[in-house]
């Protein structure tokens, strides 16, 4: 028999007879100020991870599959003394993708490199890196590696033993490999497959604060992508699944509004969806099993959820409502940190960690400029070290000159003479992101922009190394 227990989101943990195998781990409640689990994490969940896993397999590198906090708490157990800790690292073996070196940092989220730094900074030893669609044997049970569409490494896993045959997901972008793989007359049978149901959210709404338009084919682009994975996998049951989350600003930002436009299909719908194409499917929560033997799953309810869940009513705070207004960005509320630093300074900074990201090479190859406002002074901490207080000022950004020009006064969208790049930001924000005290993928809804400049400077793995030192309490260098 293999057993799954749900740790919410895309967390598993999956107990097969020798093996017991912990598939990306985001075992906190709050994954960041933005985000956080939902249905929310029972309280005791993570007592089923007492004695530790045999493996930690991670199908990418971004944050709510990798996350460093709850690695860290991986490693520490009550039973042993502190000077054995971390005690886990030697013995768990770690289970990650790679890619071609070197990586393209401007679509990776967080860099490349991101996962097997992490496991070496916080002391785990036995790294099994894995270029997806290879296999690999785990004892009684294999890990079939399935290549993602998307353009950094990750792999969807069909995790069999000698009972059962489980496929999980992730995120993962279906690709035209995996479609073949499966149309072989020799495909292997798959008793769960766990499918993800948001693979697309409608363009613009978080990045550029655009309210939401033609939601029909937004919605229809969900479907086809959800029924393709369903049919193609054609599981014996089908589980919606890597929808575990939901926006939750912290203090008085209110990003509430963001659970009505981003989502275009949640599980709920997802498990309708299954219904219509006459398919099995069922849906599960944090601290639910499912147990899978001879062809055949069932659901239980665990010692943390004994009355289940309501669906229904929990993906309707994060159904898509075509009547939710899509606030304008407002730097001097939508803002993180304390500014310190001159505007100046800050841009200078900005400016210097361009120059050999994609952005930057683009821009000099086009000659292409980026207009880009700051907010100074107001909210946390004041405005000290620069600018009038509560003033926005917009700036030219010349990558091939490096030169950074004063426009005057107002947003950014002001001050467009012809359709280029925008990015709005307050400055304690900036400062922020520049010190790595907030990454990147923490920061949505604290600026407005239509380019990948603040995407190619800070998805550089320096931001996110830096940051992990800062919160393990031993700062980086430079």
């Amino acid at each position: 028999m293999m057993r799954l227990t749900s740790l919410g989101h895309a967390a598993v943990l999956i107990e097969t007879g020798e093996r017991r195998i912990l598939v990306d781990p985001w075992l906190t409640q709050r994954l960041d100020r933005f985000w956080e689990h939902h249905p929310a994490l029972p309280d005791g969940l993570l007592d089923v991870l007492d004695g530790g896993v045999d493996h930690i397999v991670f199908s990418h590198h971004h944050f709510d599959h990798h996350h460093f906090p709850s690695l860290a708490r991986i490693l520490q157990d009550s039973e042993v003394d502190f000077d054995d800790s971390p005690h886990r690292a030697p013995d768990t073996d770690c289970v990650f993708p790679v890619g071609p070196v070197p990586p393209r940092f401007t679509g990776s989220g967080l860099g490349h490199q991101a996962i097997q730094w992490t496991l070496r900074r916080l002391g785990f030893e036995r790294l099994t890196p894995l270029t997806p669609g290879s296999t690999l044997h785990l004892g009684d049970t294999v890990l079939h590696t399935f290549v993602s569409d998307v353009t950094f490494p990750e792999m969807s896993i069909l995790v069999q033993s000698g009972e059962a045959s489980v496929m999980l997901c992730g995120d993962a972008i279906l690709h035209e490999s995996t479609v073949r793989h499966f149309a072989r007359p020799d495909a292997p049978r798959i008793d769960v497959a766990f499918v993800p149901a948001h693979s697309m959210s409608p363009p613009g709404v978080l990045t550029e604060r655009r309210p939401l338009a033609d939601t029909e084919s937004v919605r229809a682009r969900a479907v086809a992508n959800f029924d393709r994975y369903a049919t193609t996998l054609n599981a014996g049951l089908t589980v919606p699944s890597s929808f575990g989350w939901k926006v939750s600003g912290e203090g008085a930002q209110d990003y509430s509004w963001c659970n009505r436009t981003i989502f275009p299909l949640t599980p709920y719908q997802a498990l309708g969806r299954l219904r219509e194409l006459g398919k099995d499917g069922l849906l599960w929560g944090p601290g639910q099993i499912i147990e899978v033997a001879d062809g055949s799953a069932q659901l239980h309810n665990g010692p943390h959820a004994p009355k289940g869940y309501d669906f229904e009513a929990v993906y309707a705070e994060v159904s898509l409502d075509e009547a939710t207004a899509v606030p304008q960005f407002a730097p001097e509320r939508d803002r993180h940190g304390r500014q310190t630093r001159r505007a100046e300074d800050l841009l200078a900074d900005l400016m210097e960690r361009l120059v050999g990201t994609d952005f930057w090479y683009r821009a000099i190859d086009s000659g292409a400029t980026h207009t880009i406002s700051l907010h100074e002074g107001g909210g946390e901490g004041g405005g000290e070290g620069g600018g009038e207080e509560g003033a926005t000022h917009s700036h030219l950004l010349d990558p091939v000159t490096g030169r950074v020009v004063h426009l005057g006064p107002g947003p950014a969208r002001r001050h467009l003479t012809q359709d280029t790049g925008y990015t709005e930001i307050a400055a304690s924000t900036l400062q922020a992101l520049l010190d790595s005290e907030l990454l990147y993928g923490s920061s949505y809804g604290l600026w407005a922009s239509n380019s990948n400049l603040l995407s190619a400077v800070f998805h550089q793995p320096v931001h996110y190394t830096r940051h992990v030192d800062q919160v393990l309490g031993r700062p980086g260098d430079g």
